[in-house]
C-alpha cells in the first residue's frame, strides 16, 4: 500500500508539468507551423509565465497564446515557423523544488516569422 501512494504522489509530480493548451481560432492572420517557402520574415519571441498551486487543483495561471500572437504581430500577413515551448530556468526551478512543487513555475515562449503585407500599389 505505501509503496503505491509513494508511486501515485510520483506520478502527480511528473504529470502535471510542460503542456499548455491553446486555441488559435481567433487569429486574424493564417498561423502555420511548417517555415515559409522563402524562409523568410521577421523572427519575433514573446515570453509568458505558467503557474500550477497545488499540480493544478487549487488553479492555475496560463498565457493567453492566441492573445499574445495577436498583440505581438498584428497587422502581418502571416506566421509561420510557429512553436510554443515551455521550459524552467533555475529561478522556476528553485520556486518549484522549495515549495516541494506544490508551486510549479514554467515559463512558455512562443516564436515564429511574422511575414509582412504585401506592399500597396
Amino acid at each position: 500500500m505505501r509503496s503505491t501512494l509513494v508511486a501515485l504522489f510520483a506520478l502527480l509530480l511528473t504529470t502535471a508539468c510542460a503542456s499548455v493548451p491553446y486555441d488559435l481560432a481567433e487569429v486574424p492572420f493564417p498561423v502555420m507551423a511548417s517555415p515559409g517557402k522563402d524562409a523568410g520574415g521577421e523572427p519575433f519571441e514573446v515570453r509568458g509565465h505558467y503557474t500550477m498551486w497545488v499540480h493544478g487543483l487549487f488553479g492555475e495561471s496560463k498565457p493567453d497564446v492566441a492573445a499574445e500572437l495577436t498583440k505581438s504581430c498584428n497587422p502581418c500577413a502571416a506566421v509561420t515557423d510557429f512553436r510554443v515551448t515551455v521550459s524552467a530556468g533555475f529561478h522556476e526551478w528553485l520556486v518549484t523544488h522549495l515549495t516541494l512543487g506544490f508551486v510549479r513555475m514554467k515559463t512558455v515562449t512562443i516564436s515564429g516569422r511574422k511575414q509582412a503585407l504585401p506592399a500597396a500599389r
